[in-house]
């Protein structure tokens, strides 16, 4: 059987047999078709001849016997041969692209998100996807937007070309992995295999470009670039690599009317994030040891989705930072002056905005659940005949309490609602929010 298969070919599983339906993709591995079998429809990723090695044979032996880490991940199931030993291919979920688009297709600028936490949420659960990976022994080893794929509706997300994963801190650096730009330097500079460290500083890069939309090492030293070679982004990313926006060098800065998108979001992030970042991409651009674990992002943006805010002059989404009570701040989009908040809650350390269309979730209450980040526990609701009466739905099953205006304690349990005023003390069971 060939490099390339045609509509009606067949080949089989150990259990099952397809037959190939269209192809959908192809990449310098191979081909990807849509393949039909007995149990519904399948992605089959076939091998080009120079691709079917007996380790690549093996590599996805071992994945399909280790399984898949979630459902975020698009895993393959089961190994498929043709006529011929010298080519083979393995059979995966299909992705919904109805639903799902590639990642990079919103860098593109073919995608437009309007809300935040829509970015925010595929940054957490991408998080969490590449935390499950890790805990399972195994790495990626070549993190980029060309293997992600978001739902731009809700947040959700499907890690796709799966080959790539392998049993973490492999000794061999023989062979490069990765895509220039999301590299960590020290295998840019050949220093070092993938592993999980590796992905983290791979991480750190995606989520940095999906809230700024620019690399966070490219700014004036790659526009000083003349003509971009090996050279040139092994300087960039690997030997000489200055984030953006480090604190005490500023060789690298945006370029004004050049490289300076990040300029846009940059500036009105709160500085808990903004602090992480530069954390990521300094001492962790330096020294794979202090890098960012995904739980600490997670938790991190689990915050930063609870400070998400409005406008209300213009409706545009801000984000709540604490100095915004201290000092005069000004909309990015409309740039009139900030003079208008809504009541907010403070559980903790954290800081959770009641905007009208608010939802709690219950890492946010919960400081032991920092990977319930999906599990909404409250949403704010207005009172249909009182526009200026609004009020906290309990979605759980966990009894609250709060003291009412008359110093009354009341019990609410699940649907039941807490009246939303500046001063009330809500207990949640676990944690206590004290709302101004």
């Amino acid at each position: 059987m060939s490099d390339v298969l045609n509509k009606g070919d067949s080949i089989s599983s150990n259990t099952n047999r397809y037959e190939v339906i269209q192809e959908i993709g192809t990449g310098g591995q191979g081909h990807v078709y849509k393949v039909r079998g007995n149990e519904g429809e399948y992605a089959l990723k076939w091998y080009n001849k120079t691709a079917s090695t007996p380790e690549q044979y093996e590599a996805i032996q071992m994945l399909i016997e280790k399984g898949s880490p979630s459902e975020k991940f698009i895993w393959p199931l089961a190994l498929c041969e043709g006529e011929s030993p010298d080519h083979f291919g393995y059979i995966m979920p299909l992705i919904d692209t109805s639903k799902y688009t590639k990642m990079s297709q919103y860098f593109a600028g073919e995608i437009q998100v309007k809300r935040f936490e829509v970015l925010i949420d595929a940054c957490i659960r991408l998080a969490h996807g590449f935390n499950e990976l890790h805990l399972s022994g195994l790495c990626y080893r070549d993190i980029s937007f060309g293997n992600l794929f978001v739902n731009f509706e809700t947040g959700d997300i499907r890690i796709c070309d799966n080959d790539n994963v392998t049993f973490d801190n492999l000794k061999d650096t023989d062979e490069i992995w990765g895509t220039s730009g999301f590299m960590a330097p020290e295998i840019v500079r050949g220093e070092s295999a993938p592993s999980s460290q590796t992905d983290l500083f791979s991480l750190a890069v995606v989520i940095f470009r999906m809230l700024n939309l620019q690399h966070p090492l490219q700014g004036q030293r790659e526009y000083e670039i003349e003509i971009s070679d090996v050279e040139s982004e092994r300087m960039l990313y690997g030997t000489h690599p200055v984030f953006i926006y480090d604190p005490i060098d500023a060789t690298n800065r945006p370029v004004p009317g050049y490289k300076d998108i990040a300029e846009a979001y940059w500036p009105y992030y709160p500085e808990e994030i903004k602090s992480l970042f530069t954390e990521a991409f300094t001492t962790g651009l330096h020294d794979p040891h202090q890098r960012i674990r995904e739980s600490i992002w997670i938790k991190a943006l689990s915050q930063l989705r609870g400070q998400v805010t409005y406008c209300y002059h213009c409706e545009h989404q801000i984000f709540y930072d604490k100095t915004m009570v201290k000092q005069t701040s000004k909309c990015p989009k409309c740039h009139h002056t900030v003079r208008i908040l809504p009541l907010r809650m403070k559980v903790g350390n954290q800081i959770i905005m009641l905007n009208h269309d608010s939802r709690i979730f219950k890492n946010q209450i919960d400081p032991s659940s920092i990977m319930d980040y999906d599990i909404q526990v409250a949403r704010v609701e207005i009172h249909p005949k009182h526009p200026s009466v609004w009020g906290l739905r309990n979605l759980s099953s966990d009894i609250w309490t709060y003291t009412t205006a008359e110093q009354e304690i009341r019990e609410i349990s699940k649907n039941g609602v807490v009246p939303i005023r500046a001063g009330q003390e809500i207990n949640f069971g676990g944690s206590i929010a004290i709302i101004r």
